[in-house]
């Protein structure tokens, strides 16, 4: 028989190259699961929040996941944003991770079961202000390792009207990578919330030469209210999302038909459960959700949880190789995989279609060598937003 409590009796929390937020929460019963608070760039006050809000867990039955989670919610009179949602998306991710394992089951099967056996996924294929020739070579090095969709940056921080041939630079580069990689990859670009609005109209309009696969943050999460009409613009499906932080956030820009694909970040958007009702959001309009992901195996680990189980599931965002995950790294070993343990790196391996196989281990399904994560911390994390500006010298969102 099952103890009566999993009792929490311990939540850990780290900082770790390149730049992300680890947490272990540790059961009576020897359990322990794995969890990420990330705000890159913010660490030091987001851990802050995970260290305050643990009040609420610890001494609590840790399978009682969505009460507690929901509680320390509704409890807390000030919630919500970047902060408050990313600890306490990585504490209940974790609690995830306990109950799958406390049943012996993924947590994809806790959530309904899976609907497919394995999720495409894409790499990111820089773009970031380098040549056409560069982004070129870039793109076509990701292929050869397997990618069969990309996601590159579409541009250069655009002035309110492009008067500094930013939009000429975008086409220039994105004609290079197609021709790089084919017509048969899917190349999708990520505005990064880089225009205005009108700018990212015609934008829009300039890069449809390529058949990209969808235009991601076309501008920033402040100006939403603008998706329907850039929508309405273009052929080309409208992704957003990495920068919202509540279902109902969501469930704003599906009633205003606003975009296509709706990309919840799970760390930002506080977990796993949230992530599901946003699929059930996308599933019951007719649209997809391509998790926001360029983070550790745990966030990622967490996001295939969700598009498995989820009809409106399709393409899952995967950071191996992106140039932020390499801030300090150290060693042979692919920054990205360092803290998973070594036999479970085959978790990880494409197959020809460029599709991952969706793991039934129990809970998230990938085992973290938490001494190693431990080692990491000793070094900390320096990573920074990049510094960007325009010609003119105003500061632009990277």
């Amino acid at each position: 028989m099952s103890d009566p409590v999993l009792k929490i009796e311990r939540i850990e929390v780290v900082k770790v190259p390149p730049r992300w937020g680890l947490l272990r929460i540790q059961a009576a019963n020897g359990l322990e699961g794995f969890g990420e608070y990330t705000v890159e760039g913010q660490l030091d006050s987001t851990a802050a929040l995970v260290t305050e809000l643990s009040r609420y867990f610890i001494g609590q039955d840790a399978r009682d996941v969505k009460r507690l989670v929901r509680g320390c919610f509704d409890q807390s009179f000030y919630h919500g944003g970047p902060h408050y949602m990313s600890a306490l998306g990585g504490i209940e991710i974790a609690l995830w991770d306990i109950l799958g394992k406390s049943v012996n089951l993924p947590i994809h099967r806790l959530l309904g079961g899976k609907v497919r056996d394995k999720v495409k996924v894409y790499r990111w294929a820089g773009g970031n202000n380098n040549s056409p020739g560069a982004a070129a070579e870039e793109a076509a090095r990701v292929v050869s390792e397997g990618a069969r969709a990309i996601k590159m940056n579409a541009c250069p921080p655009l002035a309110a009207i492009d008067t500094y041939g930013g939009i000429r630079a975008a086409v220039d580069r994105a004609r290079a990578v197609r021709e790089a990689v084919g017509p048969e990859v899917d190349i999708a670009f990520d505005f990064h919330g880089r225009c205005n609005v009108p700018m990212a109209k015609r934008l829009a309009r300039e890069l449809e030469f390529a058949n990209p696969l969808f235009y991601e943050e076309p501008v920033r999460p402040d100006y939403n209210r603008w998706l329907p009409d850039i929508a309405g613009s273009t052929h080309v499906p409208i992704a957003t999302g990495e920068r919202m932080y509540t279902v109902a956030e969501f469930s704003d820009v599906v009633a205003n038909r606003g975009a296509h694909i709706l990309q919840p970040d799970l760390v930002h958007v506080g977990g796993i459960s949230n992530a599901a009702e946003i699929a059930a959001i996308a599933e019951a309009n007719g649209i997809a959700i391509a998790p926001h992901c360029p983070l550790s195996p745990i966030a990622f680990m967490a996001c295939l949880q969700v598009v498995a189980q989820s009809r409106a599931g399709w393409i899952l965002e995967w950071s191996k190789g992106i140039h932020y995950n390499a801030s300090g790294a150290t060693g042979e070993v692919d920054p990205w995989l360092r803290y998973v343990e070594e036999s479970d790196w085959p978790l990880f391996d494409v197959d020809a279609s460029g599709h991952l196989p969706i793991t039934d281990r129990p809970g998230l399904g990938v085992n973290m060598n938490w001494k190693e994560i431990q080692r990491a911390a000793e070094t900390g994390v320096v990573w920074r937003d990049e510094d960007m500006s325009l010609p003119d010298g105003t500061r632009a969102n990277w």
